[in-house]
């Protein structure tokens, strides 16, 4: 199943990072090397971007997602406005 990404928007991504950043959605596996950085936090790129994919399409927030990081990760959420970095 293809994932359609473009009903993921920044006010989702936002909601991912806040309910990391409160500790409701710890991520499982640490992150390989792609981190958001907000409110100046390192937050698993990953792991933030599954999250809000199922906010934006109203899916349980433990729905498992298969997608590959990398590349692709990091020009979502750049172009959402995010600012990206790999470690």
């Amino acid at each position: 199943m293809t994932l359609n990404w473009s009903t993921v928007r920044a006010t989702d991504v936002e909601q991912a990072c806040q309910l990391v950043e409160s500790g409701a959605q710890p991520a499982r596996i640490p992150s390989k090397g792609i981190f958001l950085i907000h409110n100046g936090s390192p937050l698993p790129a990953k792991h933030v971007l599954r999250l809000a994919f199922c906010i934006a399409n109203r899916l349980p927030l433990d729905s498992k997602l298969k997608f590959s990081s990398g590349d692709g990760t990091i020009n979502r959420l750049r172009g959402l406005g995010f600012e990206v970095e790999r470690r």
